[in-house]
């Protein structure tokens, strides 16, 4: 089908998207793992092995010992110290699902799909192209990072490579109304344009519940809806509204005004 004029929506604000974290070489080593000291420290260790850019996050006792004793701590006093640093750490990663919050980083192809919270809308006129989101460490924002997937060779593909671009639609009474019109990804809002970011690192983010446009050469744009999360308390059930004519008809009930 041809494809329809744009429309031209009012820019909205953007935020300074987050920093996004180095993504793992995939290369397999014979070495023999290292057992951390904390479960934070160890989900790093086995999600990016000896790489030296992640070295400084592997704590010492004598580095922990060296900065209670700026601080002041009793010589004494440092064993338990210790303990509690790691029993912290510990606990955040407990609290996380037993993985390191990180925002922007892109699920690796060995992980469960349901650790990431992926979901994906399949692209019409294509076989094997999504738009895939993820929970991206965005919970808290009430976000989702999304990015262009290959299902067939399971590659994330940058939009500059397709020609292809993402538009917000302001949905009253939703934050929507504050970011819509062309969605920049992270990298373009840093600064870099298109011929700059590495092949498939390319992301977006964008308020979940929003609804998107995705623009293709010579098709009518594409319209999907971003998924939104429900953070109920544990066996909560919430009534859904329906329409009065529904119940009426069930009922054989007259239609009145109320």
């Amino acid at each position: 089908m041809p494809r329809a004029q744009k429309p031209k929506l009012a820019r909205g604000v953007q935020g300074k998207a987050p920093s996004t974290s180095t993504k793992p070489s995939g290369t397999t080593s014979t070495r023999k793992p290292r057992v951390m000291r904390n479960r934070w420290e160890q989900h790093i260790y086995d999600t990016y092995g000896d790489d030296p850019a992640f070295s400084s996050l592997y704590v010492s006792d004598e580095e922990l010992n060296e900065l209670y004793r700026l601080l002041g701590v009793p010589e004494s006093d440092f064993a338990r110290y210790r303990r509690e640093h790691d029993a912290a750490y510990n606990a955040e990663i407990d609290n996380n699902g037993g993985k390191v919050p990180c925002q922007g980083r892109k699920p690796q192809r060995d992980e469960d799909p349901a650790r990431e919270n992926i979901h994906i809308v399949r692209i019409p006129d294509t076989s094997h192209l999504v738009v895939r989101f993820w929970d991206g460490g965005l919970e808290d924002e009430g976000q989702f990072c999304l990015d262009i997937y290959n299902m067939a060779t399971k590659e994330p593909i940058n939009s500059s490579e397709l020609g292809f671009s993402i538009e917000v639609a302001p949905v009253a009474g939703t934050l929507s109304v504050m970011c819509a019109g062309d969605l920049d990804s992270w990298e373009a809002r840093s600064g870099f344009k298109p011929g700059q970011i590495l092949p498939g690192e390319e992301r977006f983010s964008v308020i979940e519940g929003a609804c998107l446009a995705l623009h293709r050469p010579d098709f009518d744009p594409f319209w999907f809806k971003v998924p939104v999360r429900y953070c109920l308390p544990d066996g909560v059930r919430p009534a859904t509204p329906v329409p009065l004519t529904e119940v009426l008809a069930v009922d054989n009930s007259p239609l009145v005004v109320i």
